[in-house]
């Protein structure tokens, strides 16, 4: 995409937005002067693509879940969410529900005004209406998973209208969602390197089957990634051709497996993700750190659980799935610094400064995250990488997890989906590759263990275990970090980081902001907020 134009219109919100239904996208971005020549379109339309996921919020959301834990008070007290103690006004519900509503707005503006840019050509202003349509979805996508039913809004409104309008049915706002992912489908399948970064076609079908696979409507689900994988609908989509590490370096950003990003750059543009996931040694903070759960998903090289005899509980990373290296920093990993030497990490008790719980700044769990590690940041911490928010792999998985619970997954469907991701994540043992033969509830949890391994840290775990309804078995008691035995007779020695609650009758949705309800009174409540 084009960045300098981005740069050139974007008013930054402060970490995950603080504009309301009645912010203005620029200072006079809806008086006629402005859309008086056709670069103003575009502006507009760049201007809505960082609204797509704020790149804290991206990597906060997994402490919401079962994958990792944050210390941190940092944001929007993502912790208190994460272990029930928390009300209608809590900051991390209200920043979600306005930064996606200003999202919205600066849509609607550009859809409400593009018809009276003079000089535009007609097959490009259809392209810039099917884009904003399709961030459009997105944003609602987010608001329906997270809050259920919602105001509808299509077009710019007065602050008036903004203090009446009651929330829509989840229903409506679903079909409407679906509606506007099937209209872009007009986009093309890829872009030149200048306009990278942008909605495709592929980009609009992958958000389609997502929304639908949360719905469970897994006929659909099915016939889109099908129309992805095997009839290449959306174009020459595949996995990266490299290690599973590397897929999330900067040198390889919008590779073929990248179906939606939000795009970054070196110095112009970059996040600062980086200093919450490494450790002190490497100039980090350790905010988020991964789970002793999240690092018990991941098979041995022989396909088995750790509950398998192979499984040596005091060498617990040797012989396992490559992806845990890929995606934890643990004791013992060995990470590039700048110089292109390569620092030793430990993490047990009293083995340095990037020990669990050494200092403020250390991990309490043992883990850090080596997932997004960019080992050319600027001062280490800050990096210009994209934020990967679909690719391919997750289209194979979908496609898995859809055919699995129409019973019609078999061989073909194995070797196509698990057997490619596990071949590209470096797993060999034919008993790792080879197809198991198992259908049901052991297929079921097949899939969904790989799904966990091959996506974990990439924001989605939330919504996995909302739609499997396992939220209230999984996000409830302690969350673990490694094993130090400071109390053997506690959980087999394993540390208590994070005591968690969800209560099925109320969590499965958040609450309505109050401070939005207290600005709208004909918001209504969620059940037994």
């Amino acid at each position: 995409m084009k960045i300098k134009y981005i740069i050139a219109v974007i008013i930054m919100t402060a970490f995950w937005g603080c504009e309301s239904l009645d912010t203005p996208l620029v200072d006079k971005e809806s008086d006629l002067s402005f859309w008086d020549k056709p670069e103003d379109a575009l502006y507009a339309l760049n201007s809505c693509y960082p609204d797509l996921y704020g790149a804290e919020q991206f990597i906060f959301n997994e402490s919401l879940s079962d994958n990792s834990y944050t210390k941190s008070n940092n944001g929007s007290l993502v912790r208190d969410v994460a272990n029930g103690s928390y009300s209608t006004s809590a900051s991390l519900m209200r920043d979600v529900w306005i930064a996606r509503y200003a999202g919205i707005k600066r849509c609607n503006i550009l859809l409400d005004n593009i018809a009276k840019v003079p000089g535009l050509n007609a097959e490009l202003r259809n392209r810039y209406i099917a884009e904003a349509r399709a961030i459009r979805a997105f944003h609602y996508f987010i608001l329906i998973n997270n809050f259920g039913d919602v105001p509808l809004v299509t077009r710019e409104i007065s602050i008036d209208e903004a203090s009446t309008i009651p929330r829509t049915a989840k229903a409506q706002v679903l079909q409407f969602i679906l509606d506007e992912l099937d209209f872009a489908k007009i986009l093309p399948n890829s872009y030149s390197d200048p306009d990278k970064g942008r909605f495709t076609k592929g980009a609009a079908m992958a958000l389609k089957a997502r929304v639908l696979l949360c719905e469970s409507r897994w006929q659909e689900v099915a016939d889109i990634c099908d129309a992805i994988i095997n009839k290449k609908e959306a174009g020459n989509l595949d996995l990266f051709n490299g290690s599973y590490s590397d897929l999330f370096k900067p040198a390889n950003k919008g590779n073929i497996e990248v179906l939606l990003n939000v795009e970054f750059m070196p110095v112009n543009r970059e996040h600062g993700n980086q200093y919450f996931l490494i450790p002190p040694s490497l100039g980090g903070y350790a905010a988020i750190s991964p789970s002793q759960e999240l690092a018990d998903n991941y098979l041995l090289l022989n396909g088995k659980t750790i509950a398998d005899p192979a499984y040596n509980e005091s060498d617990p990373y040797s012989n396992r799935d490559p992806r845990l290296d890929a995606t934890i920093i643990r004791h013992g990993s060995k990470i590039e610094n700048q110089s292109g030497g390569l620092a030793t990490i430990n993490t047990y008790l009293g083995t340095g400064d990037d020990a669990i719980n050494a200092s403020s700044n250390c991990t309490p769990t043992g883990y850090y995250v080596s997932k997004f590690y960019d080992k050319t940041a600027r001062n280490l911490t800050n990096s210009g990488s994209n934020l990967i928010l679909i690719r391919y792999a997750d289209v194979l998985l979908m496609y898995a997890e859809a055919k699995s619970e129409l019973n019609t997954f078999g061989q073909t469907e194995w070797d196509l989906t698990i057997k490619k991701l596990r071949t590209r994540a470096g797993f060999t043992n034919a008993n790792a590759l080879n197809y198991p033969g198992v259908t049901g509830t052991l297929m079921q949890e097949i899939i969904r263990r790989e799904r966990r391994s091959e996506l974990a840290m990439e924001g989605l775990r939330l919504m996995d275990l909302r739609r499997w309804k396992t939220a209230e078995i999984v996000l409830n008691g302690w969350l673990h970090g490694i094993k130090t035995n400071q109390d053997p007779a506690v959980d087999n020695g394993y540390i208590r980081v994070d005591n968690r609650v969800f209560d099925k009758t109320k969590h499965y949705l958040w609450p309505v902001p109050q401070s939005e309800r207290d600005l709208n009174n004909s918001l209504t409540q969620n059940p037994n907020w």
